[in-house]
């Protein structure tokens, strides 16, 4: 998004932990702040800020994993604290408009564990008094094919549901429109892809570009707790053991669970017509997106050819 900023001929500020892995752009100043939960230092680095882009903290296993290749000692981590104190330090420097990535179906009662954090953090968002827009995306397009597993089966309590996947690259498109627009304040835009594909279908679209039969496993919840071995979380349970010598912890699970349980509900099938509306252009579809970018499939490739 801040090499889309910058072609535009856009001063921006890019608040990054690490300066040495933000990209050089004209007009962007770098400005490292180690978390969000340092308000005195948000402050400093959002001081004379007109507009925010709110991108929502790493998520538990990201922020243990960045503590164990630093060689730190993982400290007591709190997500929705990390966003209230962005928050603060951002409406205590005078920031005018906050757009937030939120995510798509973000309710107290969201079936998804995050989609309820999201909520909390808009609400809070919303008691500061600062103008806002919120984005609430679907699930990433990108990492569909991250959810085919070595045997070339998608394991889901995902049922029969529907997924509106979308691409970043559409993400980004949406939030520069709306920077650089006018008349967003007090929005919320749903942004999806232009389709809803239940996990087969999803499996077919990879099948097409693979060349072989991709296989989705409907789980039951009960089926995806004891077995430990859904789709994506498997590579998580066993990342989190090499760093910290113990599997996910209990509500780790649940939040996966519920991850593909919005699914099975219907929470991740909403369509909108946000991406062509803000952007001009279309959404990208699942087939679209994977005949552009076969990188991102490319270890699927790779493991036929070793077998």
């Amino acid at each position: 998004m801040a090499a889309r900023l910058a072609a535009l001929g856009l001063q921006q500020r890019l608040v990054v932990r690490d300066p040495s892995r933000a990209p050089s752009l004209p007009g962007a100043e770098v400005v490292q702040v180690s978390s969000y939960g340092d308000p005195a230092a948000m402050g400093k680095a959002l001081s004379g800020v007109d507009t925010l882009f709110l991108v929502s903290a790493q998520e538990l296993m990201g922020f243990i994993a960045r503590c164990q290749n630093r060689n730190l000692e993982v400290p007591y981590y709190d997500r929705l604290h990390q966003h209230i104190a962005a928050v603060s330090a951002a409406a205590a420097v005078g920031v005018r408009h906050i757009i937030y990535l939120s995510f798509l179906g973000a309710e107290p009662d969201a079936t998804f564990v995050c989609a309820r954090e999201h909520f909390r953090t808009e609400e809070f968002i919303r008691s500061t008094g600062v103008e806002f827009t919120f984005l609430r995306q679907g699930l990433y397009m990108d990492n569909v094919p991250q959810h085919v597993m070595s045997d070339d089966i998608m394991r889901a309590p995902a049922g029969q549901g529907r997924v509106a996947w979308i691409a970043r690259d559409d993400i980004a498109d949406t939030a520069v429109a709306v920077m650089t627009g006018s008349g967003h304040e007090g929005q919320i835009y749903d942004v999806t892809g232009p389709e809803a594909l239940t996990m087969d279908e999803t499996a077919e679209r990879l099948s097409a570009v693979l060349g072989r039969k991709i296989f989705y496993h409907a789980q039951t919840p009960h089926e995806a707790r004891v077995g430990r071995n859904m789709s994506r979380m498997v590579d998580h349970e066993l990342a989190r053991r090499s760093l910290t010598g113990n599997g996910i912890t209990e509500p780790e699970l649940e939040g996966w669970i519920s991850h593909y349980l919005q699914i099975a509900t219907g929470e991740a099938g909403t369509v909108s017509d946000a991406v062509p509306r803000l952007t001009g252009h279309s959404a990208q579809s699942v087939s679209e997106y994977l005949q552009a970018h076969p990188e991102s499939y490319s270890h699927l490739l790779s493991r036929r050819e070793g077998d």
